[in-house]
């Protein structure tokens, strides 16, 4: 009797084995250079101080820190503001000093980089900051941003 209960565990295990074997497979990775394009895309929409186009950028259930402010944003709604208030800035330069892509898997990404910003309307609203942003590849294959982490750069 124990025998035959080995016997139907044995093959029970391996019918699992083989049944995981025969899984999709599985996305393909962008590449970095797919990457760099959806980064530079997002600078480009960052530097047309387009509220609406920069908010666009951004995943409905995002997350993040300004340099600006001091909580966690928690929402769309609440990151919303805080792209009102940057494309109110002023901002006409912004200038990419640093970046670095990480590809993590097939639906999510970082990339990490510094910017120096200048505003000829409103010269104290330049500043340099730098930024951690997380992409992930939504149901409809856009890559939108869920999470960012800016924050400024320390003087010295």
């Amino acid at each position: 009797m124990m025998a035959k209960i080995g016997s139907a565990l044995a093959a029970a295990s391996l019918i699992a084995l083989v049944a995981g074997c025969n899984t999709a497979p599985t996305a393909t990775p962008p590449s970095e250079a797919d990457a760099a394009k959806i980064v530079d895309t997002t600078v480009q929409t960052w530097q047309s101080m387009d509220a609406a186009k920069i908010k666009a950028l951004y995943a409905a259930n995002v997350a993040g820190y300004d340099p600006l402010a001091p909580g966690l944003a928690k929402d769309s709604a609440s990151w919303g503001k805080f792209q009102d208030d940057f494309a109110a800035a002023k901002i006409d330069k912004l200038v990419e000093k640093a970046r670095l892509i990480q590809v993590l898997d097939a639906d999510t990404f970082v990339a990490s980089g510094s910017w120096d910003a200048t505003s000829t309307a409103t010269p104290a609203n330049a500043m340099s900051w730098r930024c951690t942003d997380t992409y992930q590849k939504q149901a409809d294959g856009a890559w939108l941003i869920a999470n960012e982490h800016c924050s400024a750069v320390p003087k010295g």
